[in-house]
Order: C-alpha cells, then structure tokens, then sequence
C-alpha cells in the first residue's frame, strides 16, 4: 500500500515494514495437546510436524468446488500470504503476536513452503494471494521489494514441482498513489511477465479469471475512485478497504472491511445529479447534498435523495419508484441512511403507520421480492445489498417508502448509489481494528477474534452473496500493528500453544485452521448457516 493513500483514522495497514521494538518471543515453546492435532516443532527443517488426522473440528474430508452444490461450485476460495520473513528479510518475526508451529521460519525453505501448502490445500483453500503490496514507492528502491520478490520466487518453484498445490494470484501495492504511470510500476510489470507468465513451468500456477491471470491492486481505504490502469495481459482488479466508511466506489474489491459485502463490476441504476429523472416521486422526495461519512476527512459531498425536510417543516410521507429494469447481475446494492421509528412493527408491508423501508418489486405484480431496513442513522451512510442470484432475467423495481411522520431525525429516509453488481468476491477475516483510531483493537469498535465468532460472522456473508471469488485474510502476517495481539489477529496459520487462556492465550495451534476448513466444507455442502462448535479456550 502507498502510504500516501488517504485512509480512515481505523486500522493501519501495511506500517508493520517500519519495524517495532516487541520482544521476540522464546523459540522452542512447549505445545499444549487439546485435542485439536496440535504437534511441536523445534525448527522447520528439523521436524516439520505433519498435519494428522483428527486435526479438523467436525465434519466429513473437505469437498472440491466440483462436489459442491449449485453456485457454491464455481467459488473460488484464497487466503493472503506473505513472504517475507527470514534472517535477511524484510521481517524476522520481531513484533508477531503468537509464534507459529514452524519456529521463526525463512519463507524461502522449501520444506516451509511445502508444509504451508499442504495445509492450505486440508483446508479447502484454491489460491494464495502473494502479497506484494508494499513493493513500490521506497521499498522498490531500497531492495525490501526484492527480499520479498525472492520470497515469491522460492514459492512459485515449490509449487511447480508439486502435484498438488494452491494456484496464485498476485497482490501488487500503488507507487506514490498512482498505478501504470511511474518506471517502477513499469519494472515490476515487466518482472512478472518475464520472469512468471513467459515461464512454461511457472505460467499453470497462475490463477485466471475471465480467461486471463488475475492481478489484484490494493488502494487503500479511499473515497475517490480506483486508478484506471489496465493491462491486456491480465485481468486487473483494485482492492480497497473499509466499506463502511467509503462505501463501494467504483465496484472496488475488498482486501478488509467490518462488514462482509459483495464486491463487484457494477452498474450505475440512480444518478441524482440529473435530479429525479427515471423516478416516480411524490413530492415528499427531494435531491440533497451530504458528506458520506463525516468522521472520514476529504471525502466529498455527494447527491442523494431523502424525504428529510427542512429546517422547521412537517415530515412528509411518500413513496419513491424507480423505473423498471431487468436483472442482469447476482447483487443489487445501495447506499442508505435514515431510521425507522416503527421497527417493532415485524411486517414487511407498509401500511397506515407502518415502516420506512427499501424494497425489490416485481415490475408487473408488486410482488415484494426482497426489502431493508435503514440503518437507523441521519449522519452517515450503510450499505445495503440482496443476492437477486436467483431473480435474474426478472423485471423489477427497485422502491422506498417513508410513512412516519415524526420529525428528524427520527422519521426520514435516503439513499444513493442503487447499482446492480457482478459478485465477483466478498472478503472475510478473523479480526478487525475498530475506526475510532489508528490500529485501535483495543477500542469499543473493535472485532477481536471471539473465538472464531468474528470470522464465522464474516464467512456469513460469502454464504448468502456465494460470489466467484471468497478471500480469507489472512495466513501469515505476523506483524504489528496489523496483527495487534494474539486477540487482535486475523492469522490462520498453525501457532504454538503454552497458554490456552481465551483471550489471554499466546496462541491457537490448529484451532483457525479446523474452523477454516469446516467453514468451506460447510458452504460447499450447500449450507445457508455455518453451523461450528466454538471452543472459548482459544481466543
């Protein structure tokens, strides 16, 4: 990530390369045997435990995408990847937040490298996502991009030589807030294509998506949209962060948010720059200006439509409808704000003194196909999204009535931004910082791991979008500030185990990488609930 990017004042990303001044920890940590197939390991070369059955929570072997049911086939499920630790590399494990199974491994060893898939690939996982987002800007330059590079090499070499293996998807960071434009960029570029795609031994590791490999580029948590570069060689994605705070511009990817979405190539449904052209509008119904989200600086106002009166006047009742489109994509999303004061009131069709609500109509019937809540807020914006998946080819109408009379700002509603979206990929995690302040996890909005109850949470979402693409973050970062504390870690990656106290454990052995697995058999099995047993021992 560029450090110039702008970002929200939540969790750091990518600061860890600074360094840190944590103790390391003792190698050679007692591993305590729960009963989750945990084994010791003095060294990664020495005794490189091998993963043993019984090492899973629950449930059969781990289905292929080709067992899976229905649309839950054709996703494609990756986890983040690092390669960066070693005795001369960028990272030497000196602020990791639990020490992993394998000691304080190189990531060029081989036999790491082998043991990493070989788990990867128990738990059901298709790709790795090498991280390569903090190459450019100084790290280019001052060779940090190189170690980790090196890193990459020595994984992609492995992985030719094995029968089974993960695929490969490449995560590339801006250079000084720009994509395509600087010779860096240009290098790297050129580095990839050379070294990896011309290579007949390395080329079949690459994941393609639309028929080309995919190349993924992380911008950063930002309002504006993604750069506009593009090579015919791949198929290139941006990934942003903190949803949200920003929202969804552009159709961006995910590489982190606290809430799972669909993420996608959309299509624009509402442009409120044009006033209410293509709507049915009562009068109640008016075009705004509002920031998206006044805690994120610089971001810029944005048109929007709402029954909030003015300053003094009566709340209006109304009802707002667009004209009718034909679904074309898996996701419609949209942006909303606003309350609903008569949410006691459990059904979905308004009445005299019934609800503020957004619903998908059929065009022709008014049958209700799917609706929402707002958020309950009069300040900033949520996303709303519904998998119309199975409603595709459907005309419909998208339409949101506001009947409460209550004056703000209890009783209005709004939206902006109604797309249809391609869902191309929700991303999940185990753990995330809150935004109340730089890497806070210890703040009242932070998601610590819960157990795996964060995570369970977040795959929620790749259950109900069921996308193309599921990303997990994140394997091995091991690293401050991102991976905060043994609570406070996204990590999947087996650790050592000599204190199994919940939230105040040094570790979680096997524990993320049964609940992993479980969790994609689940979703493959054709499951609309996880449904795992949670062991509060772990943290």
């Amino acid at each position: 990530m560029s450090e110039e990017a702008p970002r929200p004042s939540g969790m750091a990303r990518r600061n860890l390369l600074k360094g840190g001044s944590a103790a390391a920890l003792a190698a050679g940590a007692l591993t305590l045997g729960t009963g989750a197939g945990q084994a010791a390991a003095q060294s990664p070369t020495a005794s490189v435990p091998a993963l043993r059955d019984g090492t899973r929570l629950t449930g059969p072997a781990a289905r292929g995408r080709q067992s899976a049911r229905g649309r839950r086939g054709r996703t494609r499920f990756g986890i983040g990847y690092e390669t960066w630790f070693g005795e001369n590399n960028v990272m030497q494990f000196e602020t990791t937040e639990a020490e992993p199974l394998l000691g304080r491994y190189d990531s060029s060893d081989p036999e790491v490298i082998r043991q990493h898939a070989q788990w990867i690939l128990w738990a059901g996982y298709d790709f790795i996502m090498l991280d390569w987002s903090n190459n450019l800007g100084g790290n280019w330059t001052s060779g940090t991009a190189k170690k980790i590079m090196a890193g990459s090499d020595a994984v992609l070499d492995v992985y030719a030589g094995l029968k089974k293996r993960p695929q490969v998807v490449l995560l590339l960071g801006l250079d000084n807030g720009t994509a395509g434009t600087t010779d860096n960029w240009k290098e790297q570029i050129d580095r990839i294509k050379t070294t990896y795609l011309a290579n007949p031994r390395l080329r079949p590791l690459f994941m393609e998506y639309d028929g080309k490999p995919l190349l993924n580029v992380y911008t950063g948590a930002r309002w504006t949209e993604p750069p506009t570069w593009d090579d015919p060689d791949f198929t290139v994605r941006y990934m942003g962060a903190f949803r949200e705070i920003v929202l969804n511009p552009g159709g961006s990817w995910s590489w982190i948010d606290r809430a799972p979405y669909a993420n996608g190539q959309s299509t624009p449904l509402s442009d409120f720059s044009k006033g209410l052209a293509g709507w049915n509008a009562d009068p109640a119904w008016k075009v705004a200006k509002m920031s998206v989200n006044a805690a994120y600086p610089g971001v810029p106002d944005i048109e929007f439509v709402s029954t909030r009166p003015d300053k003094d006047a009566p709340q209006k009742t109304g009802t707002i409808t667009s004209d009718p489109f034909v679904l074309t994509q898996g996701v419609v999303s949209f942006n909303a704000i606003g309350t609903d004061a008569a949410a006691h009131i459990t059904k979905a069709v308004p009445g005299p003194g019934g609800r503020n609500l957004y619903y998908l109509k059929d065009a022709e019937s008014g049958e209700v196909l799917r609706w929402a809540e707002p958020p309950g807020t009069d300040t900033y914006f949520m996303v709303r999204q519904w998998n119309v998946a199975d409603l595709k080819g459907r005309k419909v109408v998208f339409q949101v009535v506001s009947n409460r009379t209550e004056g703000p700002p209890v009783g209005w509603i709004g939206f902006f931004g109604l797309q249809q979206q391609r869902a191309e990929m929700v991303t999940a995690a185990a753990s995330l910082g809150g935004n109340e302040y730089y890497g806070a996890y210890g703040n009242w909005d932070a998601q610590n791991r819960m157990s795996g109850a964060t995570l369970v949470h977040q795959v929620q979402g790749i259950y109900d979008y069921e996308p193309e693409l599921a990303l997990v973050q994140q394997w091995n970062e091991f690293g401050a500030p991102d991976q905060f504390s043994v609570a406070g870690s996204n990590d999947i990656e087996p650790t050592k185990v000599t204190r199994l106290d919940g939230p105040n454990s040094d570790g979680w052995g096997f524990y993320y990488l049964n609940l992993t697995r479980d969790l994609i058999d689940q979703y493959r099995a054709g499951k609309s609930t996880p449904q795992v047993l949670l062991d509060s021992r772990y943290p």
